[in-house]
């Protein structure tokens, strides 16, 4: 059963995560998500993708009133969904062979690192398009890199010499049956992820980044214990998205009013 307060309420305290720059982006999402339902006349209908074990619903606050929905190819990860009481059903999808939903079900799709491991991320933000009412919004968290070319390559070749157990690549391995986590197999610039998402008519029209460093290096993970160290990385990348390893993209499906889209020289700027 959902809960009944007025907000989900995160189920892990935000003071236990606050120093890692990686969930950073949830506050954003909340935050995004309250704005909507409060100018939406109904109860909005939420798609998570790729939901995993429930992170939305672990790291934000969402009105409980709005109607959640999560898909992922994981079992384990639906049951740990499950267990957070905030879904209203969830799906075992593979992303990669499209969506089970009728057009126009949600007015709200939440894409959250889930485009890097799909080898059709044009189908993909197609069903998005497809599934989304008119007026809807896209949020889309996902890496980004200036040297995306070069680092799929090295992936690639990565991958030929190790791949982690019980890890698939979506673009090589269709058989997932016997994995629990797929490997990341796309990547995107600043540029190419925000003109990916515009390819299939959508609107974007917020783009925010976040932190610098996606990488494992033991120094960047001491330095976010210190507040003023995350304090400068969240002003540089929100001034200049251009410079953030992650991006934070709001889109909006056009119904039959204009919507202005934010250009990348003005989201640069």
């Amino acid at each position: 059963m959902k809960e009944t307060s007025p907000v989900w309420t995160p189920l892990i305290p935000m003071e236990a995560i606050g120093n890692r720059l990686k969930f950073a982006h949830f506050a954003s999402l909340s935050q995004a998500i309250l704005n909507e339902q409060e100018s939406a006349q109904a109860a909005l209908k939420i798609l998570d993708i790729g939901c995993g074990p429930g992170n939305l619903a672990s790291f934000c606050k969402v009105p409980a009133d709005c109607k959640l929905f999560g898909v992922d190819l994981w079992p384990d990860q639906l049951r740990q969904a499950a267990a957070k009481d905030a879904y209203e059903a969830l799906f075992q999808v593979n992303l990669v062979d499209g969506l089970p939903f009728v057009s126009e079900s949600f007015d709200l799709i939440v894409c959250n690192e889930v485009l890097m491991y799909l080898p059709n991320g044009t189908d993909m933000l197609s069903e998005l398009y497809r599934v989304l009412a008119p007026e809807g919004k896209l949020f889309v968290y996902n890496p980004t890199n200036w040297l995306p070319s070069l680092h799929s390559l090295a992936k690639r070749l990565t991958r030929k010499i190790y791949q982690e157990r019980k890890t698939i690549a979506l673009d090589v391995q269709p058989d997932w049956k016997g994995s629990e986590r797929a490997c990341r197999i796309t990547f995107y610039s600043f540029q190419s992820l925000i003109s990916h998402i515009r390819s299939v008519n959508f609107h974007v029209i917020g783009i925010t980044g976040f932190r610098v460093f996606r990488n494992r290096i033991r120094l960047m993970a001491r330095l976010e214990n210190y507040a003023w160290y995350r304090r400068l990385v969240l002003f540089l990348t929100r001034r200049y998205p251009y410079l953030a390893s992650d991006l934070f993209v709001v889109a909006y499906k056009k119904a039959n009013v204009k919507t202005k889209s934010l250009s990348l020289d003005r989201a640069a700027a």
